[in-house]
């Protein structure tokens, strides 16, 4: 009775926040009725990355099916090839991401997208909403420009008291879109796990994230608008302009631009220009010489329909369940690389099956000194054990590399963000997607799978030579976990580098009911 008596009060209690907060948390969605349906455009037929794919594709002599693949490790070049591509689009950019930061990077990679629209480029811009904007600027101000259109995926109704919001609608704003792509003239595209902020392109001073994007040319770049297309008219989205009711004021310029010239400035003469310079991403692409594999190449994305996702039967609707059935396919080698990696019962019984089944199976993760995120670790940790014991080979990456700053990007502290793996040294995928419940269930997500043992092996060579300088060797020693450093040769016996918080956070996070939220 007390317990029930308690949710009639927390009830009318929630009522009355809501009445009086200017119906922050009851928000109704805006009508979209009248909301415009736009489809991608068809490439143009002259245009400098026609140009730049007919020399690429002439180089290699590749079959006229097969999509180009240019893997982009380094942040410095990740960036660079943006640009480039923004820069040489004539006619079209599609930019679809979770995170886009108001920092250098962002805000370059903004004047970039406004400069491209002053070209006559058509701009649509694609963000999910999770990442809180004061008054969404600069958003407000690019979606002015007639060239530029802004949406917002799965938003929050109301553009201030995200609490209440979460608190009274939290069903429907957990779900969330971790896709990533930017497509140029439908003739190019980056597709993988980078969001757009300084830690994503080796540009921060404190924190970088080591991470990995494709670059494609070919057909797959089609399938790319194909699902940009299903996202942007999804009932799902909505134009910022239908959710923010104040125009761009007069001092929305001066801002924006008091942005780029400081962003400009940070950039100027610094080390950092003259990595992006040395990179000569952009200049490669148009005379052809950029290193390209030539391969068969699928684009798998979730459905943005989130009554789908909650659906476990949903087929191919859902990058989990394509993966599952490659990972449960595998005959020789399972490789798996996730930043952020909770495998819970079922993925734990998979890897250690086939392990079991005499298959190399090797998990990359974040160690919990190296993570952003204690809870996640802790849910790989309750399985750490079993793992072990079946004979999964296990590293987990520090949060101070030992390596050059080009190979992996290093600041004060850095973590693992690549989302990658290779299955039976010829599939690669490369994408946003996490091993973990959330990518699973809660967060749509989309990758690239290339069908390239030459591809494969080039980079499990790499990473291999790569985990000598970047990480721990997790190992089974006398019924306890020990970790092996690959670079020094020392051994620990407790979390590497870890504080006394840190590890005592995570052991009460494993006790507590959120795994199905990471």
């Amino acid at each position: 009775m007390q317990l029930i008596g308690f949710r009639k009060k927390f009830l009318r209690l929630a009522s009355l926040m809501c009445l009086g907060s200017g119906l922050w948390g009851c928000a109704s969605a805006p009508d979209r009725s009248e909301v415009e349906v736009q489809l991608s455009q068809p490439a143009p037929e002259q245009a400098p990355l026609v140009e730049a794919e007919r020399k690429l594709r002439q180089h290699a002599q590749a079959a006229a099916e097969h999509s180009g693949v240019h893997l982009l490790s380094e942040g410095t070049q990740a960036f660079a090839a943006r640009l480039a591509l923004v820069a040489n689009a004539t006619q079209t950019l599609d930019v679809q991401y979770y995170l886009f930061h108001q920092d250098d990077t962002g805000n370059i990679l903004s004047w970039a997208l406004w400069q491209a629209a002053e070209r006559g480029v058509r701009v649509r811009l694609l963000l999910d909403d999770m990442e809180k904007r004061p008054h969404d600027f600069p958003l407000t101000y690019l979606d002015a420009h007639p060239n530029i259109t802004v949406r917002m995926y799965n938003p929050f109704y109301w553009r201030g008291g995200r609490g209440w919001q979460l608190m009274t609608d939290f069903g429907r704003l957990n779900h969330r879109m971790h896709n990533k792509s930017l497509t140029a003239d439908n003739i190019a595209t980056i597709v993988g796990g980078r969001n757009v902020g300084d830690e994503y392109f080796a540009a921060n001073q404190v924190v970088n994230f080591g991470d990995m994007d494709a670059l494609l040319f070919g057909p797959a770049v089609v399938k790319v608008s194909n699902q940009f297309d299903a996202y942007w008219n999804s009932e799902l989205v909505y134009p910022l302009a239908l959710l923010h009711e104040d125009s761009q004021s007069s001092g929305d310029k001066r801002r924006a631009d008091a942005s780029v010239e400081t962003a400009l400035e940070h950039l100027e003469n610094s080390s950092y220009s003259d990595a992006l310079v040395e990179t000569a991403v952009g200049e490669k692409i148009k005379d052809g010489s950029l290193p390209m594999i030539w391969a068969p190449v699928q684009i798998w994305a979730d459905t943005p329909d989130l009554a789908l996702m909650d659906a476990k039967d949903s087929g191919d609707a859902l990058v989990i369940n394509r993966l599952m059935q490659m990972f449960s396919s595998a005959e020789q080698e399972l490789f798996l690389v996730s930043p952020y990696f909770v495998p819970r019962d079922s993925g734990t019984e998979l890897l250690t099956r086939k392990a079991s089944e005499g298959l190399s199976v090797t998990v990359i993760t974040n160690a919990l000194a190296a993570t952003d995120v204690v809870a996640v670790h802790s849910g790989y940790a309750k399985k750490r054990d079993d793992l072990l014991r079946a004979g999964v080979k296990l590293y987990e990456v520090k949060a101070r590399p030992n390596v050059d700053p080009k190979a992996w990007s290093i600041s004060s502290s850095s973590s693992l963000h690549a989302k990658t793996f290779v299955v039976d040294q010829r599939w690669v995928f490369v994408g946003s997607f996490n091993l973990d419940p959330r990518s699973a269930w809660l967060n749509s997500e989309m990758g690239v799978l290339i069908d390239s043992p030459d591809l494969a092996r080039k980079l499990l060579e790499g990473v291999d030579a790569l985990l000598q300088n970047i990480a721990y060797e997790v190992q089974w020693q006398d019924e306890d976990i020990a970790w092996l450093d690959t670079y020094s040769g020392e051994v620990y016996n407790t979390e590497p580098n870890a504080s006394w918080w840190r590890r005592a956070m995570a052991n009460v996070l494993k006790i507590m009911p959120v795994e199905s939220q990471l």
